[in-house]
């Protein structure tokens, strides 16, 4: 019998607001059915995937078990659906409100180390999960 593919996540382990996130994905993934990828590990092989590290740095990167790669908002909506919690996140994909969330999350994402300061979580010190 095969395995089922998984919903692959490509997330900064050096971020501590992702670090949090990637926690309770880990918690309510009760089927197992993503397959959580630290892209700041140094055993991530940047080389295996066609996205490169800078753009998954600057933005949550998911390969949907079909292959399609989503990206942003478009890749947290459907984390959070396969483990069961879509509805938490589903008014992000409002045609009135998407493009407002999209442009937010970018913002978050190009700033999120900043944001894990003031929130006095710790900072990276290798400059592996800061954005170009």
């Amino acid at each position: 019998m095969h395995a089922q593919p998984k919903t692959q996540v490509f997330y900064d382990g050096a971020c501590s607001i992702c670090t949090r996130e990637i926690r309770l994905l880990r918690h309510w993934d009760r089927a197992e059915k993503l397959e959580l990828i630290d892209i700041a590990t140094p055993a991530f092989d940047e080389h295996a995937w066609p996205v490169s590290l800078a753009d998954m740095n600057a933005a949550l990167h998911v390969r949907a078990t079909d292959g399609a790669w989503l990206t942003g908002m478009a890749a947290t909506r459907h984390v959070y659906r396969t483990v069961g919690r879509g509805w938490m996140v589903a008014f992000t994909g409002w045609p009135l409100l998407s493009r407002g969330f999209d442009r937010a999350y970018a913002w978050f994402a190009t700033h999120r180390m900043p944001i894990s300061a003031r929130l006095g979580m710790r900072r990276c010190a290798d400059g592996a999960c800061r954005v170009a």
